[in-house]
């Protein structure tokens, strides 16, 4: 669609969505309600907000508490899922690989490929546009990081009916980038967003009745770990919009780091989405516009329309290298604008992608892209690795990885 369609697409379904509440303004008041108080929370238990657990512990049956928990605020730290040492050997590996390969005279010559970010304030972090080393490989397909994932995934109601969306016990593996922030950065933060789609949070038919209870007066009853159509969404074409459905996002901490080290913020509370949701629908809002959110881009959460949402913004506490930090698809996250501290602030990420149809799909391009050692499908075809000294290749893998990879079926 071109520009002039796509506004008069997110005209004609701002109406739709409004006609599903018998009074839009009360219906996001009451919204706003909910978003205060949980503002406050946050403000006053900011040290303690974000739910945290030891990796030993994630199978306990008793862990009801913290699964609760997460459910409520959409994110959750694990922790000492690898040891340090380990850590330290592969942040090593990574390093001798970008130098060794030569990243950065690459990364030189193909400045503005990667735009997905250009409308946030921030601009572009410290993301290095590498997937396939042997430091992200060994993270991503290790049984721990398959331990984490299952259970993550079984936080979901992932049945109903006599359908299942994703199988949570069989995991794929998005292959994602690596931050690698340097000490001192003061211009490479990343504003408040969230990925996975942008208007297609209201004008996509499966992201609509995902939400229906959000604009249908009945938010109460919205829970945002339904994963009913969430295997179904239809995203806009675009250099690193995830045309995947993961269960959560993630990085994997190589070094120390903590706040003002350049670090994650979250707002955690898994419903804020309905404030974003319903806030585009007032009248404030241009009837073309959707709160600065455009095609292609990653989700704006922006001061002109979601301060108070944005009060909720907070640096999530001190990591340690094997510390790993999980959020929900629709949580709003942001990198800090100043690296303050004296060591990189390096980050491997992985989100968790059950099997399903979706991301079957998605996996099997994927696959192709592994082989020829490409930027995969989803990210800017900068294809720096083709020719890296050091790379994963498929002789590298486990039975495991090469199934999490679409290269040989599950059993």
């Amino acid at each position: 669609m071109n520009i002039i369609e796509i506004q008069n697409k997110i005209i004609s379904e701002k109406i739709k969505l409004k006609n599903k509440s018998k009074n839009h303004l009360s219906n996001f008041k009451n919204i706003e309600k909910y978003i205060k108080k949980e503002v406050e929370l946050i403000k006053r238990f900011e040290n303690s907000i974000i739910p945290e657990i030891e990796f030993k512990n994630i199978l306990i049956e008793n862990e009801r508490t913290i699964n609760e928990k997460v459910l409520k605020r959409g994110c959750v730290i694990i922790r000492n899922v690898f040891g340090e040492k380990k850590m330290k050997d592969l942040n090593k590996n990574l390093d001798q690989y970008v130098l060794e390969n030569n990243y950065f005279e690459d990364q030189k010559k193909k400045i503005g490929i990667d735009k997905y970010f250009s409308e946030l304030k921030s601009g572009k972090p410290q993301i290095f546009g590498l997937y396939w080393s042997k430091a992200q490989s060994e993270i991503r397909h290790s049984q721990e990081m398959e331990k984490v994932k299952k259970w993550l995934n079984n936080l979901w109601n992932y049945k109903y009916k006599d359908k299942s969306v994703f199988d949570p016990n069989k995991e794929l593996v998005y292959a994602d980038r690596v931050r690698r922030r340097e000490p001192g950065d003061d211009t490479l933060g990343l504003s408040p967003h969230c990925d996975a789609g942008s208007i297609e949070r209201w004008t996509d038919n499966a992201y609509q009745k995902i939400y229906n209870d959000i604009f249908s007066d009945n938010f109460e009853n919205y829970n945002p770990f339904d994963a009913k159509y969430r295997d179904e969404t239809i995203e806009f074409e675009s250099p690193a919009v995830a045309h995947v459905f993961r269960t959560f996002q993630g990085w994997t901490a190589l070094t120390e780091q903590g706040p003002n080290d350049g670090t994650l913020q979250l707002i955690p509370i898994a419903k804020g989405m309905a404030y974003v949701l319903t806030r585009a629908l007032l009248d404030d809002v241009p009837e073309n516009e959707l709160c600065g959110s455009k095609a292609g881009k990653a989700l704006s959460i922006n001061e002109k329309y979601h301060s108070l949402l944005l009060k909720g913004l907070i640096s999530i506490p001190k990591m340690y290298p094997g510390d790993t930090i999980w959020w929900h698809p629709d949580v709003v996250h942001a990198v800090e604008e100043k690296h303050l501290g004296k060591t990189f602030s390096n980050v491997v990420y992985v989100g968790a992608t059950p099997y399903c149809k979706k991301n079957i799909n998605y996996i099997k391009k994927q696959s192709k892209k592994f082989i020829e050692g490409k930027s995969p499908p989803d990210f800017a075809a900068e294809d720096y690795e083709v020719n890296y000294k050091g790379r994963t290749k498929i002789n590298d893998l486990s039975e495991l990885a090469k199934k999490q990879l679409g290269l040989i079926d599950w059993n």
